[in-house]
């Protein structure tokens, strides 16, 4: 498939001031009934085994975790384990063995592709069990971001906040891809449930989808339904990047996105941290963050090499119910000053 260049973000001076970003992860997700890493595989184990893989990926769990026992809760590996380890099973799978068994890579590799088609449609059911009942909490944030007109970074895939925030009124320019924003903005550098590449995506009804990216074979579409594509000939896949110790960003779309990230918090006034914990083995995510707040500092880098004026230091919030200050140092470490830390759920600092 051929790659082309993607177009620039634009500016992040085309927001208003104060410059307001916001950093969601998991833990944002998980006060709507979504999974976190460590009970994501508990929780969904009951759909891989109806899905019919289910002796299949016990076989590679167990490989990995020799205790491993589906009944047993606490002998599971999170999800970030397991397919890091499958990761590197693939990559070593010649290496390790003079000649190949009953177990194939392609087998190894059928079985990630159905283990993340599952975790894909189960969201996308989550996501509907999570909007079906109203949330004041979840409405007063949606609103204060819009009133902001708030760029958020988010890491999470599901589509919430995109229904929330955009609606029917979902197009480039929510995802940040337009030469001038308004309003809210949404950057996804994990991908989303709804972005698909040009293999598949090109099956998409036209009237159900817009080119968020590329051309002439590399395009990136976003699916404006926010549900799983309905077909009987073809699996969907979305364009996610796994939750591995190593992500991989292959596509030229994340090297936008990433800029994009870098370029908002250069020049934030405040920066809120919900339900996001960057981390440790989140090495991406640090230092893209890290140059973020290092540019408010020192300026941001322009297109001739030489550094802008410096913004200053933002105001960093960070959201989190951790009480051991785990989370706290590691986003301070990362931020280079103080942060003001609220612990607590998401929901609490929102009513508060």
């Amino acid at each position: 498939m051929k790659k082309t260049p993607f177009p620039a973000h634009a500016s992040a001076k085309s927001t208003t001031s104060p410059r307001m970003v916001y950093v969601i992860g998991a833990g944002f997700s998980a006060g709507l009934g979504f999974p976190t890493i460590g009970n994501l595989l508990p929780r969904m184990w009951n759909k891989i085994e109806s899905s019919g893989f289910g002796n299949e990926m016990a076989s590679i769990v167990r490989f990995h975790h020799p205790s491993f026992n589906p009944a047993r809760p606490d002998s599971y590996p999170t999800i970030e384990e397991l397919l890091s380890e499958m990761q590197a099973n693939s990559q070593l799978f010649d290496s390790s063995r003079p000649a190949t068994g009953n177990f194939t890579s392609a087998g190894l590799e059928k079985c990630r592709q159905m283990l993340l088609l599952e975790l894909a449609k189960w969201f996308h059911e989550l996501q509907r069990e999570a909007l079906a009942t109203p949330k004041p909490w979840l409405d007063a944030l949606v609103g204060r971001m819009k009133a902001e007109e708030a760029q958020i970074i988010s890491f999470n895939w599901d589509l919430v906040l995109d229904q929330m925030l955009f609606g029917a009124e979902l197009k480039r320019s929510s995802y940040g891809f337009a030469q001038k924003l308004s309003g809210p903005t949404l950057i996804k550098p994990h991908g989303s449930l709804n972005w698909y590449r040009a293999d598949t995506g090109r099956f998409l009804s036209d009237a159900k989808k817009f080119r968020l990216a590329g051309e002439k074979g590399g395009e990136i579409y976003a699916f404006k339904p926010f549900r799983s594509p309905l077909s009987s000939k073809r699996e969907y896949m979305p364009l996610i990047v796994p939750p591995v110790f190593m992500k991989e960003f292959q596509e030229d779309i994340f090297r936008s996105l990433w800029q994009r990230a870098v370029s908002l918090i250069s020049t934030a006034s405040e920066v809120r941290f919900i339900g996001y914990s960057l981390p440790t083995a989140d090495f991406h995510a640090r230092f893209i963050l890290r140059c973020g707040f290092h540019n408010q500092e020192a300026g941001a880098l322009r297109e001739d090499g030489r550094r802008g004026a410096a913004t200053g230091r933002a105001k960093v919030t960070i959201v989190d119910p951790d009480t051991t200050d785990a989370v706290s140092k590691r986003i301070s470490d990362a931020v280079g000053w103080r942060c003001d830390h609220f612990i607590g759920k998401v929901e609490d600092w929102v009513l508060s």
